[in-house]
């Protein structure tokens, strides 16, 4: 695993430099995790972070009245705990969602390296910044708008395939509803209504976007489904 090159990639360390990029790897731990393992529990003290080397990494709340409500899937090169940071307890839980490597950045190690280094704290600030804002707009989606719109959205935030190529999907459609918030019945229901409709399709894994222009629509809330 060539960890300057991941942590480059990573988007919280995508602005870092070659010497803030080794000051990064100095506190930096891999960690492993079997599918279906739990990372950390919400209320467990604040530790650190983690960067996804490998594989996928679920992160969820439970309701009140016990069901699961997933926040984020997050992908290979991506960051997550990165706001317990500045928190004393872990606000969600996480969990692999298959075999998962980690880089752990230990919570102490990495806040005294911000206290050191004003440029390099600027630059994560304002990574943070961006992020807050990319969650603030998926909670305005589950808030104001319906699940085909929810969804739509969460298609269209895919990385894209290549040109005629379907998007190989690394989650489940139980972990898609629930990111959603919806149940996975209502789910297959309005993936089999985008099928007819022959806006979108989803086939063993993959997802196929037959029609984007109309996705987009749905997604606005243009067209209802």
């Amino acid at each position: 695993m060539d960890l300057t090159f991941l942590l480059k990639s990573c988007r919280l360390f995508a602005d870092l430099d070659a010497r803030e990029l080794d000051s990064i790897q100095r506190i930096a731990v891999r960690k492993e995790f079997r599918k279906g393992q739990t990372i950390f529990h919400e209320g467990d003290p604040s530790c650190g972070f983690y960067v996804v080397a490998s594989g996928h990494v679920k992160v969820f709340r439970i309701t009140p009245d016990g069901r699961e409500r997933v926040l984020h899937v997050v992908e290979t090169g991506e960051t997550f705990a990165e706001a317990a940071m500045f928190m004393d307890e872990y606000p969600a839980c996480a969990e692999a969602l298959g075999a998962t490597t980690t880089v752990f950045i230990e919570k102490n190690g990495f806040k005294q390296l911000l206290a050191r280094d004003s440029k390099l704290s600027f630059k994560i600030m304002g990574t943070l910044v961006r992020w807050l804002n990319i969650m603030r707009n998926a909670l305005t989606d589950l808030t104001l708008k319906d699940v085909p719109a929810r969804f739509a959205s969460y298609a269209l935030s895919l990385p894209a395939a290549a040109p005629g190529k379907p998007i190989k999907m690394s989650v489940s459609k139980t972990t898609i509803a629930q990111t959603i918030g919806t149940t996975k019945e209502t789910f297959s229901r309005l993936l089999a209504r985008l099928a007819r409709r022959r806006i979108l399709t989803y086939r063993d894994n993959q997802l196929c976007i037959l029609n984007r222009p109309r996705l987009e629509k749905i997604a606005r809330g243009e067209e209802k489904i």
